[in-house]
């Protein structure tokens, strides 16, 4: 997936629509202003979670995210959309997706923590 895909999902998220559900440039130019600047962090931000190494800068939407696509489908629109309903001064919005980003990536971590069993066997005393 693209940034514009994850762009476009978040607006969506947000409700940045007009009638027929496709993102509104006209009422929101300013969010696609800010909106490789934050894709950028949020990815970096996630790479260094995974571990994953970190990418050079992205220089365009139109570039493919170097994050695993169920990381770029269920987690990165939600970042994408807290960051951009901050910047417009949709407080709700921000709350709402911050909360949300932040249970994702959570859960995105535990699926990454390996746990090896620790208890003690008869044969290991």
């Amino acid at each position: 997936m693209t940034g514009q895909d994850v762009l476009r999902r978040a607006l969506q998220l947000l409700g940045y629509t007009d009638s027929f559900g496709e993102p509104d440039g006209r009422n929101h130019a300013e969010v696609y202003k800010r909106a490789l600047a934050v894709t950028e962090q949020l990815v970096c931000e996630l790479c260094v979670q995974t571990g994953a190494t970190l990418p050079a800068p992205l220089r365009s939407l139109r570039e493919e995210l170097p994050l695993p696509p169920h990381i770029v489908r269920g987690v990165l629109p939600y970042g994408v959309a807290m960051h951009l309903a901050a910047a417009e001064g949709d407080g709700d919005n921000q709350a709402l997706f911050a909360a949300l980003y932040d249970q994702k990536r959570t859960a995105m971590q535990r699926h990454l923590e390996h746990r090896t069993d620790r208890l003690p066997r008869g044969w290991d005393l």
